[in-house]
């Protein structure tokens, strides 16, 4: 009998696709930042914001706008103000059933619970979307403990995911983080435990190489060769 271990997931990318509200919810408030700080609309680059998805909050924020529609002088008073109405944007996304679990997830999260493993959550986002979404999704079904880099922060818990997995984890040499970005992989590499890189979520397949696994879905999960054979 295969020893229970911990699972940690990412959550955006790896459990629900969330680009449709996110996307949308960030260009929404893209343009009421602009309008906030009394600065000419500038059409929101889609292609940007769907590439920062996976960052810190303080570092989207930073980053998704092109930076010449912003005097850099204002660019921390655009971001907070841009990081504040995502918020409302997202949180109204959330309720209207905008974020979706990818298939297989819950069956799959359920298989692994039911193999004893135990399965922690977290992100990198900011608090409000973070417990909307396991609220939305009734997570809380499957996951013991979770935690986000904005409730890390105002903690004093940890500053990256790194940190993250040394919180919720007992045991990170006894842990699998499962994410779809390279800081994903990176911070459970850091904090030294095993890495599921899921290929069909945000991240490239090249950016994902350094897995100690891939998956092609979320059902893989239970056929993870954790103590060398298939189905641990």
């Amino acid at each position: 009998m295969p020893v229970p271990c911990a699972f940690l997931f990412d959550m955006d990318g790896t459990l629900l696709d969330s680009r449709r509200a996110v996307v949308g919810a960030v260009a929404a408030a893209l343009g009421r930042a602009y309008a906030h700080c009394g600065l000419p609309p500038a059409p929101p680059d889609l292609g940007l914001i769907e590439d920062c998805m996976g960052l810190p909050g303080k570092e989207y924020f930073a980053r998704a706008f092109t930076p010449a529609t912003v005097p850099a002088p204002r660019r921390a008073e655009f971001a907070a103000a841009y990081a504040r109405f995502t918020s409302q944007e997202e949180i109204a996304a959330i309720r209207a059933g905008g974020t979706a679990l990818y298939d297989g997830v819950e069956d799959a999260l359920a298989g692994l619970r039911g193999r004893g493993h135990e399965l922690l959550l977290f992100s990198n986002a900011d608090a409000p979307y973070f417990r909307g979404i396991v609220a939305a999704h009734g997570l809380d079904r499957f996951i013991a403990r979770s935690l986000c880099i904005g409730e890390a922060e105002a903690r004093g818990l940890a500053t990256d995911k790194a940190g993250m997995v040394r919180v919720l984890a007992a045991d990170p040499s006894r842990t699998v983080v499962v994410g779809d970005r390279a800081s994903d992989l990176e911070a459970g590499r850091a904090a030294g435990a095993r890495t599921v890189g899921c290929l069909y979520g945000f991240g490239s397949p090249d950016e994902l190489r350094a897995a100690d696994w891939k998956v092609d879905g979320p059902r893989e999960w239970l056929d993870l060769p954790l103590d060398g054979r298939a189905g641990g």
